[in-house]
């Protein structure tokens, strides 16, 4: 069976020739002329941006046929501080003649429009991308046009896994147009690269040679990173809660209810990742006083608040449990005037220390909203931040068309915590 044979059956596999992908050069790519395009300039100062948004609506368009193709997905519970991260499979792409790529660059930007107000992530996978399935270098262009500055800015990283001489191609006529910001959240992660280059050495070689690989090491009691809420709390007898939780809310009560967009701060992914690395050996943080953050109190509150975040992310299912998923989502079908008493229901259904840490937080979310005025951060705001990392499974995929029913919920909780937490 040849390879278009296995693709056209549904299945994806790589030509053995992976690594070789001049291929995908056709003649017009190599004497496309990106002379006449100027550098972007903000989408809505462009005169004719609504010819690139074309006729239809990106919000009230149908999407279904293109989403079906499962090209773009969003991971929610997002990196290791909590960031969304945006997947796009290269594979997936259906042949390019099968295809509305003016109407698949829309369906991206209404995915990325569900987070572009937060920090967020793109991982690209390149695997897989041929000359039948290759979008034409001029749309590539356009969209990156069109996923302007609003788009970017709050673009943290983005991760092209197992990049080709194509992608090399690419870069090189769009480098003129690109910013030096963007460039620099460009990222090939090393050891993907380190991985194809021996996977490149080692073709014809036996496949038969394993790896040896350590077992993995057992989670030290003072743990409360990437462990479950009840191994943390079978280790902390004397508390309701997790003492990491307490602590950053008390913390972020004290310093950081005036603090403006508070909780859509970024922090350096390294200063979060010692941070942990640090509580999960025992250590007391002291966010007052430490050198770090003596003189220095916004950059406290802004660790303490990722960390608050990526608490909830690594607990291996959400405070609201992966069991009750289900449940959540009937919530979405219930009429708007019995919408706080099933959510209290719902609630209810919580294992009792599941419970306790729901109610902690959005105690103090109420709190923060009620200081919006200073901080920016409405209820609604907060539920788009915390949706994701308080409800978001982590046992099944999840259809991106869920996220506002998830941060409904979050918001639900916030603005009638006295009626569902009595």
């Amino acid at each position: 069976m040849s390879t278009l044979d296995r693709q056209s059956s549904g299945t994806f596999t790589e030509p053995e020739d992976g690594f070789a992908d001049d291929d995908l050069l056709a003649p017009d790519d190599l004497s496309v002329d990106l002379t006449t395009i100027t550098p972007s300039r903000s989408f809505l100062e462009r005169l004719d941006y609504e010819s690139e948004l074309g006729t239809v609506d990106p919000f009230e368009e149908d999407f279904s046929a293109i989403a079906s193709h499962e090209i773009v997905e969003v991971i929610a519970d997002g990196d290791s501080v909590a960031r969304p991260i945006i997947v796009i499979y290269a594979y997936r792409l259906p042949p390019s003649k099968s295809i509305d790529h003016d109407q698949l660059l829309r369906y991206i930007q209404s995915v990325l429009n569900k987070v572009v107000d937060l920090d967020y992530t793109i991982v690209y996978f390149h695997y897989g991308l041929r000359s039948h399935n290759k979008p034409p270098i001029k749309w590539l262009f356009k969209a990156y046009k069109m996923l302007d500055r609003r788009f970017k800015k709050n673009l943290k990283a983005l991760y092209v896994v197992h990049p080709t001489r194509f992608i090399r191609f690419i870069w090189g006529l769009f480098r003129p147009f690109i910013s030096s910001k963007f460039e620099n959240k460009l990222n090939v992660p090393p050891p993907v690269r380190s991985h194809d280059e021996q996977l490149s050495a080692a073709m014809g070689t036996s496949s038969s040679e394993s790896i040896s690989q350590s077992p993995p090491t057992p989670p030290r009691p003072t743990q409360q990173f990437d462990v479950s809420l009840e191994f943390i709390l079978s280790h902390n007898p004397d508390h309701d809660v997790p003492p990491i939780v307490t602590y950053l809310i008390d913390f972020l009560t004290k310093h950081a209810l005036d603090m403006e967009g508070i909780f859509r701060k970024s922090a350096h992914v390294g200063s979060v990742r010692r941070l942990q690395e640090r509580i999960n050996m025992g250590e007391q943080i002291d966010f007052e006083s430490e050198p770090e953050y003596h003189d220095n109190l916004h950059l406290a509150c802004t660790h303490a608040s990722v960390l608050l975040k990526t608490f909830l992310r690594s607990l291996g299912e959400p405070v609201t449990t992966n069991a009750l998923y289900p449940r959540l989502v009937a919530l979405a079908e219930i009429p708007k005037k019995e919408k706080t008493p099933a959510v209290k229901g719902f609630v209810a259904l919580l294992p009792r220390p599941n419970y306790l840490l729901l109610k902690t937080i959005v105690h103090f979310l109420k709190m923060v909203a009620a200081n919006h005025k200073i901080n920016l951060m409405t209820a609604n705001n907060l539920s788009v931040v915390f949706g994701p990392n308080l409800t978001w499974p982590t046992d099944q995929q999840v259809p991106i068309a869920q996220l506002n029913n998830l941060n409904n919920f979050c918001y639900r909780l916030i603005v009638d915590y006295d009626l569902i937490f009595v």
